[in-house]
């Protein structure tokens, strides 16, 4: 071998060796270089990738190395004291020599506040109801609905207070009572409320035409009215009304009677248009006292004149004896 070869070989043993280290650093866990500028409104933020600390904002950004054939971070987040913290997702991978931006902006933290209680402390009603899925009202304010025979509505001791409840259902009428008592502190108040069915009422085709009314008023409660010798029902709470259609025969009279007092009667003379009520009255006196009178028989002639003839014979006497 010739020198000039050997310093060849050596040469190219240095070669070598100078480029194996550099092909080895290439080959390490997580391969060559890239970067992550995250980017944030808040300088002394902490950054963390998938929950690893990476370091804290600086002048509105953070440097962050990584290797271009490492495993791959999936999010990272930004927080600070006094700001709600920013979470966002990894899904572009810097290769060897690149960087890729993050951003976060941080809001300032809005403290939740619990309200002071309106009123002061609580109590309860318990509404009680016969129908299930009922709506039930306070002052008008909609409350919830019936489950399980009532519904219970809170309520604040010291609030201002309801007056009214009402309750509810298609196909019942709906009830309306009055609210007298009053929940303290950790008390419950039952209210109760009964719902009826809507009565359907028929009407049969009107004879006559439009319909309007008869009020008749009178003193004596219980009374029977009666239009021209047909009953039309009783006066409650001082009156009667009595429909009649407005192009029906029209009524002549009316009387209104009752047990010990004197019946009154009287000519309807006025006659109400569709809508309209017309007033009639009657006032009721009671039937006078009579006392019996005893009435005596007369005698017979004869002895009519015999009681006169012994009652002169008498009275001679009673004179005689007298003188």
């Amino acid at each position: 071998m010739t020198t000039k070869t050997i310093k060849i070989l050596l040469l190219c043993a240095v070669i070598l060796a100078l480029l194996v280290p550099a092909a080895l650093a290439d080959n390490v866990i997580g391969g060559a270089e890239g970067w992550y500028q995250v980017n944030c409104n808040v300088d002394g933020a902490s950054v963390y990738f998938d929950n690893q600390y990476m370091g804290t904002i600086t002048d509105g950004s953070l440097t962050v190395p990584v290797y271009s054939t490492g495993t791959p971070y999936s999010s990272y987040s930004v927080s600070a004291g006094g700001y709600t913290t920013y979470t966002g997702q990894i899904t572009s991978y810097p290769s060897k020599g690149q960087t890729v931006d993050l951003y976060a902006t941080l809001n300032v933290a809005v403290p939740t506040t619990t309200p002071a209680l309106i009123g002061g402390n609580q109590g309860w009603y318990q509404v009680y109801c016969n129908v299930n899925g009922a709506a039930v009202y306070f002052d008008g304010q909609y409350m919830g609905t019936i489950s399980g025979g009532s519904l219970t509505v809170p309520v604040y001791s010291t609030g201002t207070p309801y007056s009214s409840y009402s309750v509810s259902e298609s196909g019942y009428t709906t009830y309306t009572g009055q609210i007298t008592a009053y929940p303290s502190k950790g008390e419950t108040v039952d209210l109760y409320a009964t719902l009826n069915p809507v009565t359907v009422a028929t009407t049969a085709a009107p004879i006559g035409g439009g319909q309007g009314w008869y009020q008749v008023n009178c003193n004596v409660d219980g009374a029977q009215v009666t239009f021209d010798n047909t009953v039309m029902g009783t006066i409650t709470q001082g009156s009667l009304t009595v429909p009649v259609y407005v192009t029906g025969t029209p009524y002549q009279t009316f009387s209104v009677s009752a047990p010990g007092y004197v019946t009154y009667t009287s000519t309807i003379t006025q006659f109400p248009t569709t809508g309209q009520t017309v007033n009639l009255y009657a006032t009721l006196n009671p039937q006078a006292t009579t006392v019996p009178t005893t009435t005596y028989a007369s005698l017979p002639p004869g002895i009519a004149g015999a009681a006169v003839l012994i009652a002169a014979f008498g009275l001679v006497a009673l004179r005689r004896k007298n003188h």
